[in-house]
């Protein structure tokens, strides 16, 4: 197991790149007038905080799962994809290409639609919260009787604002269409839902269970929708190992939400100054993602 240490929470400058933006997990650098260099690093966030302490291989499993995802989507949707290969594309000092091997990787610039598409196979997390206040989940009714985890019968779409920062908002597919037309507001709730079909039946088949998982789109110059972003992965979904599931173990998450659960029994009052991960849990968290990533990818996380 790598160690703390070597987790890669900040990356400064790629080269003579300029920097395009920097989020919680990712740096983005202009490679070209419509090409962009995307980084991810091993920081991770909860409850809109970016933790001080880095998940050691964290990036390496985002950017391997999202290539993985958008090769095999690539006949579903458009994405942004172009390349993870640093060699075909910059020259680098040999420290720098170092750093950046497995982490990085070369995306078409698009013009983002401000919504996170969101889709629920399982009922779990707020939609589980909403449904036992309400029987809905959205502005959509559910049937009565239904437990945590259970497989709805249909996959739900539920998305909301991007927020740049605070909590997303829930909206309608109303909203959507408001904001950006019926045509594509429509098209992107038929890839999402068709998308997640698609990442579901891949991760189930390699003995992981996706509960839900969120989706982001944008314009490429031409004027196509394509999904962009991340794909799948242990930050943007909820996973279960199939073997848990079947047996009934729904609490055992593995991705973000293993932190979230930790932070929550730890007292921490979720304001600043978010308090630094003990080893162990760093360690556990490291394990949990790589898990997702060898059984989806059928690789090693190098």
């Amino acid at each position: 197991m790598m160690s703390i240490e070597s987790a890669v929470t900040k990356v400064d400058n790629v080269g003579e790149l300029e920097l395009f933006a920097s989020g919680k997990v990712r740096e983005t650098f202009r490679f070209t007038s419509n090409v962009l260099l995307m980084v991810s690093t091993d920081r991770i966030s909860a409850f809109d905080y970016v933790l001080p302490t880095g998940i050691p291989g964290k990036g390496k499993v985002l950017n391997g799962l999202s290539k993985f995802f958008f090769r095999e989507s690539k006949d579903v949707c458009p994405n942004h994809f172009i390349s993870t290969r640093l060699g075909d594309f910059i020259e680098l000092e040999e420290d720098m290409l170092e750093l950046l091997e497995g982490r990085a990787m070369l995306v078409e610039e698009m013009k983002p639609i401000p919504f996170e598409c969101i889709v629920r196979g399982h009922l779990c997390g707020s939609a589980w919260r909403e449904y036992q206040a309400s029987g809905k989940v959205g502005d959509i009714t559910l049937p009565q009787g239904l437990e945590f985890g259970d497989s709805l019968k249909t996959p739900l779409f539920t998305p909301t604002t991007k927020a740049e920062t605070g909590h997303d908002r829930p909206v309608t597919q109303e909203d959507v269409v408001a904001a950006i037309g019926k045509k594509d507001a429509d098209y992107i709730h038929k890839m999402s839902i068709e998308l997640f079909d698609l990442g579901h039946r891949t991760a189930y088949d390699k003995g992981i269970a996706v509960l839900d998982t969120k989706f982001e789109f944008g314009y490429n110059r031409r004027g196509e929708i394509c999904v962009m972003d991340e794909f799948m992965t242990p930050d943007s979904s909820r996973f279960w190992l199939k073997s848990e599931y079947r047996n009934g173990q729904r609490n055992n998450f593995y991705d973000k939400e293993y932190i979230r659960s930790y932070l929550n029994d730890s007292g921490w009052d979720k304001e600043p100054p978010a308090p630094n991960l003990p080893d162990e849990v760093v360690a556990e968290m490291a394990r949990r993602y790589r898990v997702v990533y060898e059984s989806i990818t059928e690789h090693s996380l190098a």
